[in-house]
Formats: structure tokens, sequence, C-alpha cells
């Protein structure tokens, strides 16, 4: 496991909305998602991912780890997004994500349509999710 403190940083929340705390990370095509996906604010997570995926290189990793709850609204936010990175040849990678999140992409049959993770998990700063917590 490497060192938290030579982790890339993340940076401020790209976007709040209630429960939602949307982070991106430094120098990475990463972004940290902390909160509750739901019909609340699964727009808001859209468009903030969508900002991230418009400014990544290739590809988008999605990091689910501070997500405890995520409901039909917010999984369409994510196939839209999927949608939009497909469109301009790119992939969508979810990973960290709760049991209960990945029993939802199970139930929807939706898992295979995002890519795995590429292995960063452990090198990922935990500060940011436990101060959007």
């Amino acid at each position: 496991m490497k060192d938290p403190e030579k982790s890339p940083a993340a940076s401020a929340p790209a976007n709040v909305s209630g429960e939602l705390a949307v982070h991106g990370v430094a120098g990475a095509d990463l972004v940290l998602v902390a909160g509750e996906l739901d019909l609340d604010n699964a727009q808001a997570l859209y468009c903030a991912l969508r900002g991230a995926l418009d400014r990544s290189a290739e590809n988008l990793t999605v990091d689910l780890r501070g997500v405890g709850f995520c409901d039909c609204s917010g999984l369409n936010a994510l196939l839209r997004l999927r949608h939009r990175a497909l469109a301009q040849g790119k992939t969508i990678s979810i990973q960290g994500a709760c049991p209960a999140v990945e029993s939802l992409l199970a139930m929807t049959h939706t898992r295979p349509l995002f890519t795995t993770g590429r292995g960063c998990i452990n090198s990922l700063p935990t500060r940011a999710l436990r101060r959007s917590a």
C-alpha cells in the first residue's frame, strides 16, 4: 500500500448537492464520489462527472468507495455518462463500489458495461472521502 501522503491529491469538491460530493484527483483521470446517488442529486452527479469526462485524456475511473446508496436515478446518471464516453471514444470504469451498489449493478445486468478499475484503489487518498462524508 502506498503512503497516503505521496498519493495524488484530491481537489476540492467539484460539485456538492445535499449529500453528494465529487472530487477529481489531480494528475489522474479519476473521480472520487461520496454520498448517496439518488433522485435528489443524480443530475448534479451527472454534471460533475460529465465535466471530468470531457477533461479526461482517454478514460475515466469513478471510485464509489464513499457511496453507501444508489437508486435507479444514480444508475441512470452513470449510464448516461457511459453513453457520452462512448460517443467520445472513451470508457468508464467503476471501482470500489459497496455491496449494495454492486448488487444494483448485478441485478440490472449493467456491471459489464463499466470496465474494471485500473488497480489504483490502494493509491487513492481517503482523507477527501472522510471529510465529505
